[in-house]
């Protein structure tokens, strides 16, 4: 599929009209103000050119220019020569005042920097030399003129008095890094998470260099001890460059991938370091080489593993500080409440009332003798009395002896996704944790999909559905990089997904064709058990066991994949036998293997959500619907047709009987694309468009015809290894461009016709036989393993 990002992206920016940037400066300040800013700026401007010819060319400035750089020597020293530069940037930052966040910590900077400059000079703290005079006391114009002057001098001799030179430079370092950090906007944490990233990044590249070396030195030994002379023959005059992957990526399967590994003859067989050529004895192993998801395509040549930096969570728009909780008006509706219910011979009294955004729950407590139902039964009654377009009854609240009664608020706050996203909350969360919004008691409420493990999303048109799978969306891009976490996003309304596109995360082009979402959900069921080949071999249960003994190996952990079907009704009208098979069987096992559906429907009818979908989707969240059937499609239960709309949701997860009411969270197509922006400019995607591609059926072989010792490629393995003098399994993936489970069968066929030798741990694999043996070991691959030892 063409890419055409640079078009679509350039087309929407003109469509948006003036940039933030110009919309900003426009409006912050009113335009007198900002003539006279311009005016102070031009001004400094002006003087710090005045200065730069009197200090940096020696130009003649006149009595007043001339007496001003002898004053400013005097006060200053060496640090007068920076004059001109701040001038340059307070001038700068009152023309350009608009585009600055603040200007107080720039002016702060600006000072705790000459300062510090003025302190060094003073101190000789920088080691000046033998050119420059001695110090002998304090307060002498003969010194401090050529140091730090009388501003520098003084500063040192106050510090020194004071604490001796260990303060003095305690002080000076305190005031460089404090100018230092407040000019550049950094933070110390900030600045130690990169340099602590930097680090271990640098450490895993070295090791696994120096393993690699290691192992490919020892198999070349080996292989000339052996082979003697010969070995020259059997080397490549060219050697395929360097080739890395960026990131983990799942490129297409091959139907003949499926078939089951046979049995490994070590613990990890498909974890050994891979041995290369002499040529490529500086390449790290294919990331995406090893793992199952498919061939590795050899025209990415990256030449580094690429560190992805997370955005920040200041993109994301926080709400202003709203007005405080109306206490006479909450105290007047629940007196209503309660004469309402005394009207039907229903005594209570309020014991206590909670205010969400939205709505606010009176929690009542009846008399003795009162039944729960009989509240229940009173909903509209008390929507008429109360005047409120809708109201929940939760008999009895859970955990607690009361009875709740939802009305909504007279004045609804927005909750954006800036004021509930909260990153990963704890160390056992996944990448795949979102945050969902705030519940009545304004709490933020997120939660861990890879946990749920699938989540049903459903409501009406204009509930909230498509912004809150958003807001997960945006919540996973905010927490997890392409190498944690890959998306499949089927959208076959196409307008609502659109934002997303081009992200480095996307596994596929967002399908807009519910053929080709059919096509997606076989191949994801391909994956799927690609996945559980390779974790078998390696004794892992789930897909974090199994991470670890690859990073134990020396290996990039698999990622995440996400399925987002935003319209699942359009996919069950086109094709509802394969996308109804393909989900029900995802659902049931994917979990284990790093696999996670979410899915999302306007339509929830029993056509749509089947029972079968239902039992294998166990967390829910539900929008408001017409009627209580709706709601009970959804959640089983009666509720949501009591919701308000506009985000209003009831969250059942897959660990809780009884949902929870929260307000869900509003991202903006200005959030989603700074977000979407800020990854788009990091690489594109590496994207696996024969995902897309009808499922192959598996042939009419039956099992009694299979033959462990025969593949079509085998010819091509035997001659690739002879040539470039080295076996693994990653350099068959790559230059026969087949999957790894086919691969890693090919190595072992080749194992057992003595081409290569055994698996020896660490070890890279022998090739026992020279280019001479070539064709004879050719001609005798149509004869069974062993047939010639028979005769």
């Amino acid at each position: 599929m063409p890419r055409r990002r640079s078009s679509k992206r350039s087309r929407g920016r003109s469509a948006r009209g003036p940039s933030p940037l110009a919309r900003l400066r426009e409006a912050q300040l009113p335009e007198l103000e900002q003539r006279h800013l311009d005016v102070a700026g031009l001004g400094l401007l002006a003087l710090a050119a005045f200065f730069a010819f009197v200090f940096y060319l020696g130009w003649d400035g006149g009595k007043v220019g001339g007496g001003l750089a002898i004053a400013l020597r005097f006060l200053l020293g060496g640090v007068a020569y920076l004059i001109p530069l701040a001038l340059l940037a307070a001038g700068s930052a009152l023309v350009l005042r608009p585009m600055l966040p603040s200007i107080r910590p720039f002016r702060a900077g600006w000072a705790c920097l000459l300062l510090a400059l003025t302190l060094g000079l003073g101190g000789t703290m920088f080691g000046l030399g033998p050119a420059h005079p001695v110090r002998h006391g304090f307060f002498h114009p003969a010194y401090f003129r050529h140091h730090g002057g009388l501003v520098g001098d003084a500063l040192y001799w106050a510090t020194k008095t004071l604490s001796q030179d260990v303060g003095a430079h305690i002080v000076f370092v305190f005031l460089l890094l404090a100018g230092v950090l407040l000019l550049s906007g950094a933070s110390v944490a900030s600045v130690l998470r990169v340099t602590r990233t930097g680090i271990a990044a640098s450490a895993r590249r070295v090791k696994r260099s120096t393993s690699e070396f290691a192992a490919v030195v020892a198999g070349h030994e080996s292989s000339e001890y052996e082979r003697g002379t010969e070995a020259d023959g059997a080397r490549p005059p060219d050697v395929e460059p360097r080739v890395r992957a960026t990131h983990v990526e799942a490129p297409p399967l091959d139907p003949d991938d499926v078939a089951p590994a046979p049995e490994p003859r070590a613990p990890f067989p498909r974890f050994q370091r891979p041995a290369t050529p002499a040529a490529e004895t500086d390449s790290t192993p294919d990331e995406d080489a090893r793992t199952p998801q498919g061939e590795r395509r050899s025209e990415v040549t990256e030449a580094d593993d690429v560190e992805y930096t997370l955005p920040s969570p200041s993109l994301l728009t926080r709400s202003k500080k709203g007005a405080r909780v109306d206490t006479a008006a909450r105290e007047r509706t629940g007196k209503e409440v309660v004469d309402a219910l005394a009207h039907f011979d229903v005594e209570a009294e309020v014991v206590g009332a909670v205010s969400g955004p939205h709505v606010t729950r009176y929690e009542l407590r009846l008399a003795p003798g009162t039944k729960v139902s009989k509240v229940a039964q009173l909903k509209d009654d008390l929507a008429y009395a109360l005047a409120a377009t809708e109201i929940r009854i939760l008999a009895p609240i859970p955990g607690k002896q009361a009875v709740g009664v939802e009305v909504p608020n007279a004045d609804r706050r927005i909750v954006h996704l800036g004021d509930v996203f909260q990153g990963i909350p704890a160390a056992d969360w996944s990448p795949l944790t979102v945050w969902l919004g705030k519940d009545i008691a304004g709490s933020a409420i997120g939660a861990d999909i890879a946990k749920q493990p699938h989540v049903l999303v459903a409501g009406t048109t204009g509930s909230g559905k498509s912004g809150c799978v958003n807001a997960m969306l945006s919540s996973i891009l905010l927490n997890a990089s392409p190498n944690d976490v890959r998306l499949v996003l089927v959208d076959p309304k196409q307008v609502e997904l659109n934002h997303y596109e081009h992200i480095p995360h996307l596994l596929t082009p967002v399908v807009t064709s519910p053929r080709l979402a059919a096509n997606v959900l076989a191949n994801l069921l391909k994956e799927m058990e690609q996945r559980y080949a390779v974790m078998s071999q390696a004794r892992a249960r789930n897909l974090v066991e199994f991470n670890r003994v690859r990073v134990r190996e020396g290996e990039r952990p698999l990622p995440y994949i996400l399925c987002v079907i935003d319209e699942l009704a359009d996919l069950m009208m086109i094709a509802p036998g394969e996308v109804e098979d393909a989900i029900i069987r995802l659902a049931q096992k994917s979990r284990a293997v790093g696999i996670h559906l979410l899915l999302a429907t306007q339509r929830p009818s029993h056509e749509v959500i089947t029972g079968m979908i239902k039992a294998n989707v166990p967390a829910r969240i539900a929008f408001a619907v017409p009627s209580h059937n709706d709601s009970k499609i959804i959640l089983d239960q009666v509720g949501a047709e009591s919701l308000l709309g506009q985000g209003d949701m009831l969250f059942r997860p897959a660990s809780e009987a009884r949902p929870a009411r929260i307000q869900g969270a509003f991202v903006t197509e200005a959030e989603i694309e700074r977000l979407t922006d800020h990854w788009r400019g990091q690489g594109e995607p590496e994207l696996n468009e024969d995902l897309l591609e009808a499922v192959e059926p598996e042939g009419d072989q039956s099992a009694e015809d299979f033959s462990p010792d025969s593949d079509e490629l085998l010819s091509d393995a035997i001659a690739t290894v002879v040539q470039l003098g080295s076996a693994s399994t990653s350099m068959l993936q790559r230059r026969l461009r087949v999957g790894y489970t086919r691969a890693g069968r090919l190595i072992d066929m080749m194992e057992r016709r003595g081409v290569i030798s055994g698996y020896e741990g660490s070890k890279a694999r022998q090739v026992l036989i020279t280019e001479a043996d070539l064709s004879r070991v050719l001609a005798a691959l149509d004869e069974p393993v062993g047939a010639g030892d028979r005769s």
